[in-house]
């Protein structure tokens, strides 16, 4: 019974991973989490120019999933990372100096207001590190469902499904029907409509001279 249940949890996740629309949501709600962090650790006397670097770093990944752009994406990639890295030195330098800071030199308000600062870092960077995970995983899902829905022979940048994947319904457009905004310009039915246009004014024209 216990294999079971542990089998039918498995699938459950690994099914959750393969979603990407679910993994971007929790991805988004991981973003709103490091901003309320860096929001309350600034409020600190001290020790606060890191966070403020992290809620910048936040906010501009908000606008890359917003506005689904590839470059601001891969930006943002490139911006977590070295946030990452950032908060590892950080910690190396002033997590002692902030955990042993002296009660003569500074007051109980400054002293409680840093450590404040110390523990949202603690969590943001807790944060950042799962949220790498995510965007490690909405990688791999983008890359893979352009591998399986475009043709091999397409000149296509796989890379471009970072934050808006193709689906189905968009496989055998042109390229340019992305980057002018999906469905709203669809040259293969313009087209169409041309074509039938033409069409109609043959057929009327015949009619007329016979």
């Amino acid at each position: 019974m216990l294999c079971c249940e542990f089998g039918s949890s498995q699938c459950q996740i690994q099914s959750w991973l393969r979603d990407y629309d679910k993994i971007q949501s929790l991805a988004v709600i991981l973003i709103y989490i490091q901003i309320g962090c860096a929001l309350v650790g600034s409020l600190g006397a001290l020790y606060n120019g890191v966070l403020l670097i992290n809620l910048g770093i936040a906010l501009f990944a908000l606008v890359a999933i917003e506005s689904s752009s590839q470059s601001l994406g891969r930006t943002y990639a490139v911006l977590l990372f070295s946030a990452i890295v950032l908060d590892i030195l950080w910690f190396i330098l002033f997590s002692h100096e902030i955990w042993n800071i002296s009660s003569e030199m500074y007051g109980a308000l400054v002293i409680f207001s840093v450590k404040v600062t110390l523990s949202m870092q603690i969590v943001g960077f807790c944060v950042r590190l799962s949220s790498s995970l995510l965007w490690i995983q909405m990688y791999r899902l983008g890359v893979s469902l352009v591998e399986m829905t475009v043709p091999r022979e397409a000149d296509i940048d796989l890379r471009n499904s970072f934050l808006n994947p193709a689906t189905p319904a968009l496989v055998g457009h042109s390229g340019s029907e992305d980057a002018l905004g999906g469905s709203i310009y669809d040259p293969v039915y313009y087209s169409s409509l041309f074509e039938d246009g033409q069409e109609l004014d043959g057929h009327s024209y015949g009619v007329g001279y016979s």
